[in-house]
């Protein structure tokens, strides 16, 4: 199969695929993260990956160089990944996929992507992934979904997260992969998260479990997420320190609580334009998360 390559031949009984993309949908990176978080807690082993060269610049997703215990080098390509988990119960198993948003010849891509799932027996996707919002970090993640499912939808419209679609405009590769898997026949349902807007390059840990706790309750999943309590304490005190350093950003985030706590579960207000400084709060926030990583910081 061109610009694919498979690790092993791959079953033909894993009907839904489960698909992350990193970039214009994974704020917080939470998306790739639940992603990554379903590979290892299934578990689920490596089965494909797309090959980079015809689908990425380099000088915008570079390689990289990791070292070896020998002292030997090892390059490691953007990586591009399906994974297959085939339970012990006659249920079938699933395909797994995550990988950057690729930058050229999208529909050539969609085609290898969605030659994958057909040959894997995929006949529904299901799509995550997280936007920037006027989200506090101090309330429980926002999640809305979509799908093309009736039965999906009527689960989704219980839950109380369906929202019919009403955006127009720039679009990502997730959106071109799934217009073309309509089109072979594929049923597709996506989980949209929310992560703060004023944190945009830090991982939202409370943003992965929301994503991760929906996937777990529409494919009927036990998943291990008891390792989230501890992180997201510790994002959120680190939230709450840099927050706490800036009065324009105190008054802002009090704002959005406010909005938050009088229209839950309501389409939220764009992005404000206030003066915010985003790197400073993000920076001291790093700062916070890696005095934890290192043990110097407060408990």
């Amino acid at each position: 199969m061109r610009h694919v390559e498979f690790d092993r031949e791959p079953p033909a009984t894993l009907t839904t695929l489960v698909m992350a993309f990193g970039g214009w949908i994974d704020a917080g990176r939470a998306a790739t993260g639940a992603l990554r978080h379903l590979v290892s807690d299934l578990p689920a082993a490596r089965l494909a990956r797309i090959d980079p060269e015809d689908f990425f610049v380099f000088t915008q997703e570079r390689p990289e160089v990791r070292l070896r215990p020998d002292e030997s080098r090892d390059l490691r390509w953007p990586a591009s990944e399906f994974f297959a988990w085939q339970p012990e119960s006659d249920r079938d198993g699933l395909l797994l996929f995550c990988g950057p948003e690729p930058h050229l010849r999208w529909q050539t891509y969609a085609k290898a992507f969605l030659d994958v799932a057909e040959r894997c027996g995929v006949k529904r996707i299901v799509s995550i992934g997280t936007l920037l919002a006027g989200a506090p970090h101090t309330r429980p993640v926002p999640v809305t979904a979509r799908c093309t499912d009736p039965i999906w939808r009527a689960r989704l419209e219980a839950w109380g997260i369906y929202r019919p679609p009403t955006y127009e405009g720039p679009t990502g590769i997730s959106t071109v992969v799934l217009d073309a898997a309509e089109r072979r026949g594929m049923a597709h349902l996506g989980f949209m998260g929310q992560s703060p807007h004023y944190l945009q390059d830090v991982e939202n840990p409370a943003a992965i479990e929301a994503l991760l706790t929906y996937i777990a309750r529409l494919l009927e999943l036990s998943l291990d997420l008891s390792s989230f309590a501890e992180a997201i304490r510790d994002f959120r005190t680190g939230c709450d320190r840099a927050v706490a350093k800036n009065r324009t950003t105190r008054e802002h985030v009090r704002q959005l609580e406010q909005e938050y706590d009088a229209a839950v579960g309501e389409e939220k207000p764009p992005l404000p334009s206030g003066e915010i400084d985003s790197n400073k709060l993000m920076k001291e926030l790093e700062d916070f998360l890696r005095e934890q990583r290192e043990g110097g910081g407060e408990r």
